[in-house]
């Protein structure tokens, strides 16, 4: 998204997709690059809403998982957003520190949602008896281990300054849960067996709805260098 700035405002454009809720929100919430002479403009967050001029939706979602999102694109052609819905980023430190905040927010929430996604599938088998009461046992270790490290990093946010050593910590739990994830609902799967499987398409939905969270950004592949030095000592640093 950019931004040229008018009188009392900004005139926004741009395309965001995927952009949930497309067909249903009243706001819309976007980084957007304010032109200010700059290079490098002013990085801003605006909320628009979504009910004015200016404003398109094209279907972009194809896949049958996660459709009830609405994950679709959002096409802004000069739309005015006054400053009073404008947050404009000031110095590198408010930058960063406003970067990381909602980076924080963000990767709670949608491992959080994912994650309970997986406990839905895993449910099925306990309520089920689906397999011994060991292998019952590993899929709750496994739910239970990533729920308590995810409600451990929510608890350090709310005590401890928000910046790239938290944001650090949220990475690996959210890495963590990652692979909670994988493991808990191929092996629910598999436990529920195959008759489950084709009778309905609840299974097969919650699986690959479940292992969505890989697709989130940033990926492992993509900032794994980072992480690697950050655990070596250095800064963390996220494009």
């Amino acid at each position: 998204m950019h931004g040229k700035p008018t009188t009392g405002g900004v005139l926004v454009s741009g395309s965001k997709k995927p952009c949930s809720l497309t067909h249903s929100m009243d706001l819309l919430t976007a980084s957007v690059k304010i032109d200010n002479g700059t290079p490098e403009g002013q990085l801003g967050v605006a909320m628009i809403p979504t009910h004015g001029a200016g404003i398109e939706r094209r279907e972009f979602w194809g896949s049958w998982v996660l459709a009830g999102a609405e994950s679709d694109e959002v096409i802004l052609r000069d739309v005015e957003v006054p400053d009073s819905l404008m947050f404009r980023m000031g110095e590198s430190a408010e930058l960063d520190a406003t970067q990381i905040s909602g980076f924080l927010w963000f990767e709670l929430l949608v491992t959080a949602s994912y994650l309970g996604v997986a406990s839905a599938l895993v449910e099925r088998v306990l309520c089920g008896k689906r397999g011994s009461a060991l292998e019952q046992t590993m899929l709750g270790i496994e739910l239970e281990g990533g729920m308590t490290a995810l409600e451990g990093i929510a608890r350090s946010m709310m005590v401890n300054p928000r910046n790239e050593d938290e944001l650090g910590r949220m990475l690996f739990v959210r890495y963590l849960v990652q692979g909670v994830i994988e493991r808990s609902t191929q092996q629910a799967a598999e436990l529920l067996g195959g008759m489950a499987f084709v009778a309905s398409s609840e299974v097969s939905y919650l699986l690959s709805a479940a292992r969505a969270l890989a697709f989130h950004p940033p990926s492992k592949s993509a900032i794994a260098q980072e992480l690697a030095s950050h655990l070596a000592g250095k800064s963390l640093q996220i494009q």
